[in-house]
């Protein structure tokens, strides 16, 4: 009986301290030297710690290795990366992209569009039409490979912030077609006091989070406040994980890591032991 109790509080431990949600890292973190192939990059992937990673619309056979050698490591695609621009009344993308969806058929892999326009200035719902029309296509043909997508707010494109990005997937209305939030984007929108009530708003679209360490309320002309290593920074993270799972979010969370400088084994490693520490405010 002693031993059976010592096994069900060792295995309660376990889970209590697990992290609650899967945690994946950007590809651009994995750059550097010593980071050159694709092989290299998932060993550290897999030697930090985390459940897998973001990749980008790129060469099917090299996306196709990325695949394959997550798998082989226990790790996992989370999300593809690509751009979809309105243009000349459509939308377009790199035609690899097609192909790439076939290729993540049946790994739950989420495609992870941002949408850019010359034609449209920032957060313009004149563009919506095109936009509503190309997204529903995309979602077919990704739904019958068994995928989603998540709109990708990003400043200064056309989905500037993730009130666009609610109000195209509304209209679009596709089940496999929700939205990420990204912190340091909705920073540098200036929308820090507002993240609550957007994320109480998401919910019900809400496929993935990205975060990063970041200051509060960086300056809107500085990148490097919004995005530093996770171990950084005065935003309030845990404050953040608590509202992420009060309303019930499940889904991935990534680490943005765009134009960090330093060793990738060092940020990552200095990453992955806050995210750690961060994991137990929400036990």
């Amino acid at each position: 009986m002693k031993a059976l109790i010592a096994g069900t509080m060792l295995m309660l431990a376990g889970v209590a301290g697990a992290a609650p949600n899967p945690f994946f890292v950007f590809d651009n973190g994995l750059r550097g030297e010593k980071l050159k192939t694709i092989d290299a990059q998932l060993d550290l992937v897999k030697s930090v710690g985390f459940d897998g990673l973001s990749w980008r619309t790129d060469a099917p056979e090299r996306v196709k290795q990325v695949l394959e050698g997550s798998k082989q490591r226990g790790l996992k695609l989370y999300v593809c990366y690509a751009n979809l621009d309105l243009k000349d009344g459509k939308l377009v993308y790199d035609k690899r992209l097609n192909d790439i969806i076939a290729l993540c058929k049946g790994t739950d892999t989420i495609i992870w569009p941002n949408l850019t326009s010359k034609q449209f200035k920032p957060s313009d719902p004149a563009g919506d039409e095109i936009a509503v029309a190309g997204v529903r296509d995309l979602a077919d043909l990704c739904a019958s490979n068994g995928l989603r997508i998540a709109i990708y707010p990003h400043v200064n494109m056309w989905v500037h912030r993730i009130e666009d990005a609610l109000r195209l997937v509304k209209k679009v209305d596709r089940k496999n077609v929700g939205v990420s939030f990204n912190l340091c984007h909705a920073l540098l929108d200036g929308a820090e006091d507002r993240i609550p009530a957007l994320l109480d708003e998401a919910k019900p679209y809400l496929f993935l989070v990205t975060l990063n360490g970041a200051d509060s309320h960086p300056a809107k002309a500085g990148m490097s406040g919004a995005i530093q290593t996770l171990d950084k920074g005065t935003y309030d993270m845990p404050a953040l994980l608590k509202k992420l799972k009060a309303i019930g979010f499940k889904g991935p969370i990534g680490l943005q890591c765009f134009n960090i400088k330093g060793d990738p084994q060092e940020l990552l490693t200095g990453s992955m032991g806050a995210w750690k520490k961060m994991c137990g405010v929400l036990e």
